[in-house]
């Protein structure tokens, strides 16, 4: 599980790393009934290819995957990869419809902060004060989160 989410953390940030660490979670999962890890390895997946073609079918088909295994909450995550994905493009209306999915699939507040990190990827203003309270400040967070985006679309660029 830990090493899923480790995976998940880098594949923003560095996608060769990504590829190392989905590698090893690859491993340690075969042979597992962990499916929920296994999906979630699945949104690393898309995460670390955020930007590349393919990224929106592969979350189309992986929304039906998480829904068949019957388990919701994975959708969030879906749609933040999405999200990233769609940013990193400069698909604006493509990302707005993401932020409704990922906005109704919150709105119990579980998750919540993903509605905010979208909007920051995007360089986008929230549409109302947030309810998160980060461990820096929101500007901090925003820009992070938004060169996260430009690292990698200049990634994508260099290759």
């Amino acid at each position: 599980m830990m090493q899923v989410r480790l995976a998940l953390a880098v594949s923003f940030a560095d996608p060769a790393r990504a590829d190392d660490e989905l590698a090893l979670a690859h491993q340690l999962l075969d042979g597992l009934d962990q499916r929920s890890n296994t999906l979630l390895a699945q949104v690393v997946a898309l995460i670390k290819d955020a930007g590349t073609s393919g990224v929106t079918d592969r979350a189309h088909h992986l929304h039906r995957d998480v829904e068949a295994a019957g388990l919701p909450f994975l959708h969030r995550f879906v749609e933040l990869a999405l999200a990233f994905h769609h940013a990193v493009r400069g698909e604006h209306q493509d990302l707005a419809a993401t932020i409704d999915r990922l906005r109704r699939l919150t709105a119990t507040g579980d998750f919540a902060y993903f509605t905010d990190i979208s909007h920051f990827m995007a360089a986008l203003p929230l549409p109302e004060p947030s309810t998160i309270r980060w461990t820096t400040s929101d500007d901090d967070v925003r820009s992070a989160w938004h060169g996260l985006v430009r690292a990698r679309q200049e990634h994508l660029l260099a290759h």
